[in-house]
């Protein structure tokens, strides 16, 4: 491939993936989230910082999109070595198991928006549109 066909590539991809990611977004707080809120109420334990978040942020779409991190971030981080359980006894608890269809629905479409942004400044990279 020449240099011409790589920047044009790298342009489709980074449109593409600003596109879908938008939309991602877009879902995740609104028709996606009632899944969120219902894994939230299952790990947010009273007086644990997820139930703060809740509280705080409230229900307008910033504050949807500050809950889906949270409770994606409760996820992420508690699966860390050595850190992992104080962080999540501080954020919340799983007292019982969820369903991993209820957890996919928040660690899905997360992952997948955060792996689209990548690209995107990736290919705003390689662009050099950053300069």
């Amino acid at each position: 491939m020449n240099e011409a066909r790589l920047t044009e590539v790298a342009a489709i991809i980074g449109a593409t993936s600003l596109g879908v990611g938008l939309i991602l977004l877009f879902l995740m707080v609104t028709l996606f989230f009632r899944k969120t809120v219902e894994v939230e109420r299952r790990i947010a334990t009273p007086g644990k910082q997820l139930d703060g978040i809740r509280l705080v942020w409230g229900n307008g779409p910033i504050g949807r999109w500050m809950r889906v991190i949270h409770v994606y971030a409760f996820f992420v981080f508690r699966n860390l070595p050595r850190i992992g359980s104080r962080i999540e006894a501080r954020m919340g608890d799983e007292q019982e198991p969820l369903p991993l269809s209820l957890k996919l629905w928040v660690l899905v479409p997360f992952t997948v928006y955060a792996f689209l942004m990548f690209l995107f400044f990736l290919s705003g990279w390689y662009l050099e549109t950053f300069d």
